[in-house]
């Protein structure tokens, strides 16, 4: 059902109208100087495509150096990884559509879209209950949550029958309201009506890379391998968000900031052995270099945690911060704690995350350190599970042209409890 993932490098640029502009490289580029040689570059179209190795037990870093802005990133691995299989931009699109077939007699599905920006936004489209032991997906819902909107909290839902076509844009709907993408995952739109509320979101994928876990070397993968799977995957990790809202009394409010979309699911209920599954994802914003770190922590009744790990870095343009002249994706770890470190401490709400550089870093470590805030929003299905979404908020300390750099981040962190058993 999944394939093995695939980094997307490319060189993007907004023009002058703010059109994104994808700028081919035309010369022949040397396996050796920039890749690590079991990572084969070939050009496609207008991309230029590496193909990467599963993410188990191998970490990526790009080089740091801001020259690197108008050429190509340089590469480096930390650990031996097997050989890599090809994808492409049009399969990560693919991998976003329903997994779970609508009407199924048994699984679950969530698309989860949460915004940080002029608000807080959590917007769940699902079908299913993971919390029940016999779940279908007839029903499908849209759960919405929007804190203080003119003073006002937002939550809501709408249920109906989920539809969603396969085509070059691609689209899941109730009724007539839908999320929708394009072939190569480069735009995200949302389009929202619900209790006289009006939301339209249009999300570009700054990295337009998809993060794909891979526990047992399984695509996309979160929990042990054996018996019915718990899959995963982050298909926008920093969706750069434009839009507006408009309230019941027809004011109209500009909506920005950033946003991520999440897709989990599985054939069957949440497996038995799975107590509690959580991730987050964790922006820079306020410095030249944008970096983005995603994780996955999987807990399960028998103590044993996955965790898998995704960093990222946009370089911003020279006039408008906010436009990336240059972007490239590194992934990171699954079970490998000499590679990725997690510490989450839920009572102090403290997540305390660090992955380790390389020779093109200076050896300069990563590490990023925020605290949960308050809480956005929170559903509890009908089986009893409860998910929570939380606001982070912190610092990062992270190598930037040579030098160890310090940087503000934000971001959302979510966190799935079972029910008891």
């Amino acid at each position: 059902m999944w394939h093995r993932p695939l980094a997307v490098r490319m060189r993007a640029s907004f023009g002058p109208t703010g059109h994104l502009v994808l700028r081919r490289i035309d010369q022949t580029i040397s396996t050796s100087r920039f890749c690590h040689p079991q990572c084969f570059p070939y050009e496609h179209s207008r991309y230029l495509l590496f193909s990467l190795p599963p993410a188990s037990r191998s970490y990526w870093v790009s080089s740091l150096d801001p020259t690197m802005a108008s050429t190509r990133p340089t590469i480096c691995t930390i650990a031996r990884v097997p050989s890599p299989r090809r994808t492409s931009p049009a399969k990560n699109s693919v991998d976003t559509l329903p997994q779970i077939e609508p009407l199924s007699a048994s699984g679950w599905e969530h698309w989860e879209f949460i915004t940080h920006g002029t608000f807080s936004i959590v917007l769940r489209w699902s079908h299913g209950d993971q919390s029940k032991a016999h779940s279908g997906t007839a029903v499908g819902k849209i759960e919405v949550v929007i804190p203080d909107v003119n003073g006002t909290t937002v939550q809501t839902s709408v249920v109906g029958e989920i539809s969603y076509s396969d085509s070059d844009a691609k689209e899941v709907w109730i009724g007539n309201n839908s999320f929708k993408w394009d072939n190569t995952s480069t735009w995200y739109n949302v389009t929202l009506d619900v209790d006289g509320y009006s939301l339209v979101l249009n999300s570009y994928s700054a990295m337009l890379d998809t993060f794909h876990p891979d526990v047992g070397y399984y695509n996309g993968r979160l929990s042990s391998v054996g018996g019915p799977g718990l899959y995963g995957s982050i298909p926008v990790t920093r969706g750069q968000i434009t839009g507006y809202l408009v309230t019941p009394d027809n004011q109209n409010i500009t909506v920005d900031g950033l946003a991520t979309l999440q897709h989990t699911f599985s054939e069957q209920p949440l497996p038995l052995y799975v107590h509690k599954y959580s991730s987050a994802v964790i922006w820079g914003y306020s410095t030249i270099f944008y970096d983005t770190h995603a994780f996955y922590q999987i807990q399960e009744l028998n103590g044993t945690v996955h965790e898998a790990a995704y960093l990222s870095r946009a370089i911003a343009g020279l006039v408008v911060k906010s436009d990336f002249q240059s972007t490239w994706d590194t992934y990171a770890v699954t079970d490998d704690t000499n590679l990725y470190h997690l510490a989450i401490d839920p009572t102090g709400r403290t997540i305390n995350a660090s992955l380790p550089g390389c020779a093109s870093t200076n050896n300069i470590s990563y590490s990023f350190n925020v605290t949960a805030s308050s809480i956005i929003g929170q559903f509890t299905e009908v089986g009893g599970g409860r998910t929570t979404y939380y606001g982070l908020n912190g610092t990062t300390l992270a190598p930037y042209n040579g030098s160890a750099t310090n940087g503000s981040i934000a971001g959302v962190y979510v966190v799935y409890e079972a029910p008891a058993r």
